[in-house]
């Protein structure tokens, strides 16, 4: 039989316990560690929920998490679980809370993890993963593919700084030149206010040095030059 620690709203530990199933007092939560990853390659890795699943079968790209058990930190949940269902443990070096709920009657914490692991290496638990899979943020399908992210609110919050954690793996911070031969820096990027879109912010290395802000999914396009399809923006060495 599982069990649950208590907490109260402010995720602070109540001293009582309670067993999976039961329903949860009043004014109580169980808490909920789940754990979304990131490769170098700006990637994201999304599982596939068993067809053996009572709770939400067959979704395709989903996140890896489960409930905390009795005496556990979150952070140990969460490599419990990826453990049990992906068969690796997560690095949790510099793991980034990403998302945090307060519920009716469970705390969830959502991490992003940066790791590179071959879906090669991965072993599935039977009956609670069927797949893995590595997709850039834009890549995820909608539809009944990536129904997920469409139906559960956290994922759908999670989207733009997916996104944007992916877009800094493709678009680091230095020195570029463009097409046209000027040269500039890149110092970040950030969130657009009203569109949540990821933008590159970046300093001309020229004239009067002024700061530019640009759509991140322009940043690396190709242009045609000549009849040869280049970078937009080519990485030079610091």
């Amino acid at each position: 039989m599982e069990i649950w620690d208590l907490y109260d709203e402010n995720g602070q530990l109540t001293g009582e316990t309670m067993a999976r199933g039961e329903k949860v007092p009043k004014g109580r939560y169980h808490r909920v560690a789940e754990a979304l990853f990131i490769n170098s390659r700006g990637e994201i890795l999304l599982q596939k929920r068993s067809l053996k699943k009572m709770l939400y079968p067959d979704i395709l790209w989903y996140p890896t998490g489960g409930a905390v058990v009795a005496g556990e930190t979150v952070e140990e949940a969460c490599v419990r679980e990826v453990a049990e269902e992906l068969g690796f443990v997560p690095d949790m070096t510099g793991a980034r809370l990403l998302h945090h709920q307060v519920d009716r009657t469970f705390i969830r914490d959502l991490f992003l993890i940066c790791q590179d692991v071959p879906v090669e290496r991965m072993r599935f638990q039977e009956g609670e993963v069927d797949g893995a899979r590595w997709m850039l943020p834009e890549e995820i399908p909608g539809g009944e593919e990536g129904k997920a992210f469409s139906f559960m609110p956290h994922l759908k919050e999670t989207l733009p700084f997916l996104m944007l954690e992916s877009m800094r793996k493709r678009i680091p911070v230095g020195k570029y030149r463009h097409y046209k031969g000027n040269e500039y820096r890149v110092l970040g990027l950030a969130l657009h206010s009203e569109t949540v879109e990821p933008m590159v912010i970046y300093q001309a290395l020229y004239g009067s040095h002024e700061t530019w802000v640009r759509p991140a999914g322009m940043w690396n396009e190709t242009v045609t030059v000549n009849g040869n399809a280049i970078r937009r923006f080519q990485k030079m060495d610091d």
